[in-house]
C-alpha cells in the first residue's frame, strides 16, 4: 500500500530520540519532583514544628528525609536512562552510518521494517500503542516500550499525513 526508502538522517535520529525519551519519562519525572518538593515540604514542616516545640516535628522529619531519599534514588535512576540512551543512540549512529537505507512498508495486513538491524514483519494485531507528537508517529507493542517512529521531516507532509491516518487505522489502542 505504501513503502518508503528512508535515507538516515542523524539530526533528526537524534531529535526522535530526544522526543522518545521525553514521552516515555515524563509521567516518571514529574512523579520524581513531587516527590522531592512533599520531602521539602516535610522537612521545613517538621523543623518548624520541633522549633514550636512539637514532638511531632520528629515524625515530619523523618518522612521528608525518606521522601528526599526516594527522591534522590529516582533522580539518579532517570539520569542514568539517559545516559544509557545517550550511549545507545552513539552506538546506533554508528551503524546507521555504514548502513544508513531503512524501508517502511505499510501494508493492510501488517508493517515491514527493514534496517541494518534486520528485516521485520509484524501484523497489525500486535500493535497497542500510537501517539502522534511533534510531527512524529510513534506506534509500537505497548505505551513506554521501544516504539517504531517516523518523522513528517522524512517523508513530506502529505505522505506523513497518509501514514498517520493509516496507522490509526490499523492500531486499536486500549484509551
Amino acid at each position: 500500500m505504501m513503502k518508503f526508502e528512508i535515507p538516515f538522517d542523524e539530526n533528526i535520529y537524534r531529535q526522535q530520540i530526544e522526543l522518545t525519551f521525553k514521552i516515555a519519562w515524563e509521567k516518571y519525572f514529574g512523579e520524581t519532583k513531587k516527590t522531592a518538593i512533599v520531602a521539602v515540604i516535610f522537612i521545613l514542616l517538621g523543623i518548624v514544628i520541633l522549633y514550636g516545640k512539637g514532638d511531632i516535628g520528629g515524625l515530619f522529619l523523618i518522612l521528608g528525609v525518606v521522601s528526599g531519599i526516594s527522591a534522590i534514588i529516582r533522580f539518579n535512576k532517570y539520569k542514568e536512562a539517559k545516559k544509557t540512551t545517550e550511549r545507545i543512540t552513539i552506538e546506533s549512529i554508528q551503524k546507521w552510518n555504514e548502513n544508513p537505507i531503512s524501508v517502511w512498508e505499510f501494508e493492510n495486513s501488517y508493517f515491514r521494517f527493514e534496517f541494518y538491524g534486520g528485516d521485520y514483519k509484524i501484523n497489525w494485531d500486535n500493535f497497542k500503542y500510537f501517539n502522534v507528537d511533534n510531527q512524529t508517529v510513534f506506534f509500537g507493542f505497548k505505551e513506554n516500550t521501544n516504539w517504531y517512529s517516523l518523522s513528517e521531516s522524512e517523508i513530506r507532509k502529505e505522505n506523513f499525513d497518509k501514514v498517520v491516518d493509516f496507522v490509526a487505522s490499523k492500531i486499536k489502542t486500549s484509551d
